[in-house]
C-alpha cells in the first residue's frame, strides 16, 4: 500500500514497520465488533494513517536548497512532484491486494484437494491464458473436458475463498 501511495522502497518499508508496531500495540485491547466494521477495514485505517503520518513528516521537513544549473533551472525541476494518492485509490489498491491474497490462499487449498492433472489444466487455461485447444493437446484431452475441468476447479476455488473468508470472520469474532 505504501509503494502504491508513491513512497520509495525504503520509506515504504518504514511505513510497514510503523504499521506492524501500531497493530501489535493495539491487539491486546482489540475486540472485534461487527457493527464497527471489519478487521480488514481496521487494518486499512491504521495503514492509511501511517502513510499519511509519513507523508506529513516528509512535507514538513525543511528541504535543502538545490543549486541552480548554468541555465538557471534547478536540476530535476522538470520532473513532476509526486502527488498524494486519494483515499479512494488507496482503498481500491488495498481491496485488490486483499483479494489477491485471498485468491492465492484459495488456490493453495484447491491445489491440495483436486487431482493434480486437473489443477494443471486449470492453471494453464485460467491463470496462464493458454488457449483451450493447446491445453487439450498438451494433456491429451478434448476441449469439452478442458472446459468441464476449468468449471469444476473454478467452483472449488470459489468455495475455498468463501471458506477462507468465513474462517477469518470466525477468528475475528473470538
Amino acid at each position: 500500500m505504501a509503494r502504491k501511495s508513491g513512497l520509495a522502497d525504503a520509506d515504504a518499508q518504514d511505513v510497514v514497520q510503523e504499521t506492524i508496531i501500531a497493530v501489535a500495540r493495539k491487539m491486546p485491547q482489540f475486540r472485534y465488533d461487527r457493527s464497527k466494521g471489519s478487521f480488514k477495514q481496521w487494518l486499512l485505517l491504521i495503514t492509511r494513517r501511517r502513510i499519511h503520518d509519513h507523508l506529513r513528516r516528509v512535507y514538513r521537513s525543511p528541504q535543502l536548497a538545490e543549486p541552480l544549473a548554468e541555465d538557471g533551472v534547478t536540476p530535476g525541476a522538470e520532473l513532476p512532484a509526486p502527488e498524494l494518492a486519494p483515499d479512494a485509490q488507496i482503498e481500491a489498491a488495498w481491496e485488490y491486494e486483499w483479494r489477491q491474497n485471498l485468491l492465492q490462499g484459495a488456490l493453495g487449498r484447491v491445489r491440495q484437494r483436486v487431482n493434480p492433472k486437473h489443477y494443471q489444466v486449470f492453471d494453464c487455461c485460467v491463470m496462464r491464458n493458454v488457449p483451450v485447444a493447446e491445453v487439450g493437446r498438451m494433456f491429451g484431452i478434448g476441449a469439452a473436458q478442458v472446459y468441464l475441468i476449468n468449471h469444476r476447479v473454478g467452483l472449488a476455488v470459489k468455495r475455498a475463498a468463501a471458506e477462507l473468508e468465513a474462517e477469518m470472520e470466525q477468528s475475528r469474532a473470538r
